[in-house]
């Protein structure tokens, strides 16, 4: 199996992953609070499912953009991605499943796209991410790493929504 059917595949088992986790989790309980002290469950949810819409502009970034990319990384305060970041999640509207699974799989379709087109090569190009921006993912962070982040970011944001279910 070559790395990009491995990417593949590693993608569809966390969006299968996903979609088990949205069967577990009754739309009550986005409401309640989950192990993020700032974010609700369906926040959570959320923040996942833009996530891969996320990690889909910047793979494209990276491979047209870099430099660009590169600047704004270096002149973003950390504090200031935070606050976009949660604005995200929390855009005012009622969160659904029906929503959530919209907006994953509208990522997980750009993703999967960005992985057919892509050349082997093109796996390995990577902008450096300063680890005081980004905690999960930093440092010098290939277009691979990326696409390898859907499945760590996922399982990093599951612990703070599965530890509310008990």
């Amino acid at each position: 199996m070559g790395l990009k059917e491995e990417l593949a595949q590693e993608m569809e088992v966390t969006r299968q992953k996903f979609h088990h986790l949205l069967d577990s989790v009754p739309e009550a309980s986005y409401l309640h609070p989950s192990h993020n002290p700032e974010w609700t469950v369906g926040e959570v949810l959320l923040h996942i499912a833009i996530g891969m819409n996320l990690i889909h502009y910047e793979v494209w970034l990276t491979l047209y953009a870099r430099s660009s990319l590169q600047v704004g990384l270096k002149l973003i305060p950390p504090k200031l991605l935070n606050l976009i970041n949660a604005g995200f999640a929390r855009r005012g509207r009622r969160i659904t499943r029906q929503t959530l699974i919209k907006t994953y799989e509208a990522g997980h379709a750009g993703l999967t796209s960005d992985l057919k087109r892509l050349q082997e090569a093109d796996l390995s190009r990577s902008v450096y991410v300063p680890a005081d921006l980004e905690i999960i993912i930093s440092g010098d962070v290939s277009i691979e790493r990326l696409f390898r982040h859907v499945m760590i970011h996922f399982e990093a944001h599951l612990e703070q929504i599965m530890g509310t279910m008990d």
